[in-house]
């Protein structure tokens, strides 16, 4: 059975798999157009806000920290090529967060060990750049102002 035969019996998977290919496609420039345009939106209103870049790995081990509220609200996110981060107004501001590490295990697939969400106060200049990581060896999260450079 060549190529040919087996596209002409099962062509109606090929319609399917293309037409969830081009629908994944779309979805992913609408997100990012409305991304985009949220994201002008909160700088028109907050052109102070200071960028929070957000750890994350991913080779053959992987760690991320996800921000799920900054004052109570969804967290206004944004993407500089590879980085990830939030916006934060300049002041106090009260975020909930948690931290994820996967590595390869020995005995199961994976290892993943994860803090709960945690409620930790940051406080930022306006228009300044800011790093949140966490260290695994005290198990708290650091935060420290970067330069643009850094970025």
């Amino acid at each position: 059975m060549n190529f040919m035969e087996i596209v002409q019996q099962n062509w109606y998977v090929f319609v399917i798999m293309g037409v969830v290919f081009i629908g994944s496609i779309t979805y992913a420039i609408v997100q990012r157009k409305r991304t985009k345009t949220s994201n002008d939106d909160f700088l028109t209103k907050h052109p102070d806000a200071a960028k929070v870049f957000l750890i994350t790995k991913a080779l053959i081990t992987t760690e991320a920290a996800t921000i799920y509220t900054v004052n109570g609200e969804t967290p206004q996110k944004f993407f500089e090529g590879r980085k990830a981060g939030v916006y934060l107004v300049p002041g106090q501001n009260s975020v909930e967060l948690s931290y994820t590490y996967s590595r390869p295990g020995v005995m199961y697939k994976t290892v993943t060990k994860s803090t709960g969400p945690v409620k930790k106060e940051l406080v930022v200049e306006a228009n300044k750049s800011y790093f949140l990581n966490f260290d695994r060896k005290t198990e708290e999260f650091t935060f420290e102002e970067i330069s643009e450079e850094e970025v």
